[in-house]
């Protein structure tokens, strides 16, 4: 990756994950298990490692070539996470490192600005919008999209996240695309959802059908009602059955069947802040079931309900640091 490339934006949320690790691995008391979860987190998404290297930059532009901080004072930064959000960890970094030099961290990096959306949700919001040609756009947690109708074309943009679409025939005919980082979908008369994951593009259909036209590929792969497809990245590229439970947001719920709880927590830590990781042991399990994502912290309720379940410990090291181990 070349320099222009590592400092082009990342999105708010892998920074904020990014700066717990690089709080946590500064502090000294990061264990073997951490290094490994670490490490398969930064190998997961090339935004993941940019970020990353941004972090260890600004380390080193804050203590004189080191990219490291003192564990005194990664400690501090630690006990004190609970009541600190983003930018204040980066100025308390700043100032006790430096005494109050302006810091720099990438070209627009830590700035929402840097990713203008028509529609978003925060992390923990969903949101329902109805479009001018009659669409339902159903937005989940820390999504962003953008919407371009003319007169000849209607495009939605997935710019991060997860979106469920119910289309309206427009009076006009023009035409609905939906684009996003691995390709471009065509719906025909249909109900579906699309999920731009780290890694890979799902996009699950209800109803009607989509034609996939992959990024590279000249014809397009039709995926029918009751039908979904992981692509692009590390996705399968084939068409299986839909798996129903990863639609159970669109409900205001979270739902498993016969799941490993790795790939639960992966979804749950979607609706809140910081990082929720386990041990490879507690994510072989396996869980159903089905929990609200309703009130004031529904993660919370989900952790207990998880803990009563099954043989599991959940490590609290900070309310933005939460850790599941076997046991």
């Amino acid at each position: 990756m070349n320099a222009a490339q590592d400092g082009l934006p990342v999105a708010p949320g892998i920074i904020d994950i990014a700066i717990l690790w690089y709080v946590r691995q500064a502090s000294g008391e990061m264990n073997a298990s951490e290094q490994d979860e670490l490490a398969r987190w930064l190998a997961r998404h090339p935004d993941h490692a940019r970020a990353w290297r941004q972090l260890q930059r600004m380390g080193e532009q804050l203590h004189g070539g080191t990219p490291r901080l003192a564990p005194s004072l990664a400690r501090s930064v630690l006990g004190r996470l609970p009541d600190l959000e983003r930018r204040k960890v980066l100025r308390l970094l700043s100032w006790a490192a430096i005494g109050g030099t302006s810091l720099y961290f990438g070209r627009g990096v830590l700035n929402e600005a840097a990713f203008p959306a028509d529609y978003r949700t925060a992390v923990g919001e969903r949101r329902e919008v109805r479009l001018a040609d009659g669409s339902l756009l159903q937005l989940n947690t820390g999504s962003a999209v953008d919407i371009r109708f003319d007169g000849s074309t209607r495009r939605i943009h997935l710019r991060r996240g997860e979106i469920q679409v119910v289309t309206a025939k427009d009076p006009s005919g023009r035409p609905l695309w939906i684009e996003g980082r691995d390709g471009r979908l065509a719906p025909a008369g249909t109900r579906f959802t699309v999920d731009q994951t780290d890694s890979h593009t799902y996009l699950g259909v209800s109803e009607g059908a989509v034609d996939v036209f992959r990024d590279g590929s000249a014809e397009p792969q039709r995926v029918g009602s009751g039908q979904q497809l992981v692509f692009g990245g590390d996705g399968s590229n084939t068409v299986q059955p839909l798996d129903e439970s990863r639609h159970a947001w669109t409900d205001g719920m979270i739902s498993a069947e016969n799941r490993r709880l790795d790939d639960l927590l992966a979804e749950l830590g979607r609706y809140r802040p910081g990082h929720l990781g386990c041990t490879p042991e507690a994510g072989a399990l396996r869980i159903t079931g089905t929990w609200p994502l309703r009130g004031g912290d529904p993660t919370e309720a989900v952790l207990a309900s998880l803990e009563r379940r099954l043989p599991i410990r959940i490590q609290r090291m900070t309310r933005y640091w939460v850790k599941v181990s076997h046991g």
